[in-house]
């Protein structure tokens, strides 16, 4: 049985998390701030040339420390998260630990490809109708801070919108959802799906739209059914364990 924690101790350990993580964070930021020139030119290339400009004499200056923080935090990613889960893990259950080391993995990768498919796919696709409707009778002028601001929360989004699978299973875990309730109701899910997803990324046409939302009903459809078999084999533990 672990040791029980006084209050000076968890003070202490939180302490010491924060500490290695702020010492974690500044080295990735530096890291990505060195790159900076590879950074900028990897992020900015669905603008096909066009140039970003800034206003104020430090926007230039704040713009770059933005985008170097933010790198920063998802080259650590890995570190970050594991000091939240040293700090919280001595207060959980054994089961707690297992759900909580299992969720883990797939729960960066989600992330990873949520972003990764926000920032190649649909910001080029909100991009080119934002600036198609706009230069039909206006000159851009992109500012850098709006541009990467609204590229990293787009990215962000899609990379949290990719977790439903994740949310669903943990979801199913505590008892909170079936799977027949959601295979009877999955068609209101894919509504809400396109509904969200469109009203995020405006499109011209329903196959495009349809076309962007696959991927993501995709991974809700799968997750009914994994869901499904995980109730199955834990009825056939029980049934097994009554016999």
């Amino acid at each position: 049985m672990d040791k029980k924690m006084t209050v000076i101790d968890h003070l202490g350990e939180l302490r010491y998390r924060l500490i290695i993580s702020v010492v974690t964070l500044f080295a990735g930021s530096i890291v990505i701030y060195l790159n900076m020139d590879k950074v900028i030119l990897w992020l900015t290339a669905p603008l096909s040339g066009k140039q970003l400009y800034f206003i104020g004499p430090a926007d230039g200056f704040f713009t770059t420390i933005q985008i170097a923080v933010v790198g920063g935090i998802i080259v650590t990613l890995p570190v970050l998260i594991y000091q939240v889960i040293a700090f919280i893990l001595p207060g959980c259950t054994r089961k707690e630990r297992k759900a909580i080391f299992l969720a883990i993995p797939p729960a960066l990768i989600l992330f990873g490809l949520g972003a990764g498919f926000g920032k190649q796919v649909i910001f080029s696709l909100v991009l080119r109708f934002f600036m198609g409707v706009g230069e039909g009778y206006l000159n851009p002028m992109l500012l850098g801070g709006k541009y990467f601001s609204f590229l990293l929360l787009l990215t962000f989004v899609m990379g949290m919108v990719f977790e439903l699978p994740l949310v669903m299973i943990v979801l199913s875990w505590l008892g909170l959802v079936k799977s027949r309730k959601l295979r009877d109701t999955r068609l209101y899910g894919y509504v809400g799906i396109l509904l969200i997803i469109g009203m995020m990324v405006p499109t011209p046409d329903v196959l495009t739209l349809v076309a962007i939302c696959a991927p993501v009903i995709l991974l809700y459809e799968s997750s009914i059914w994994f869901i499904f078999f995980m109730e199955k084999i834990k009825r056939k533990k029980e049934n097994v364990n009554y016999a």
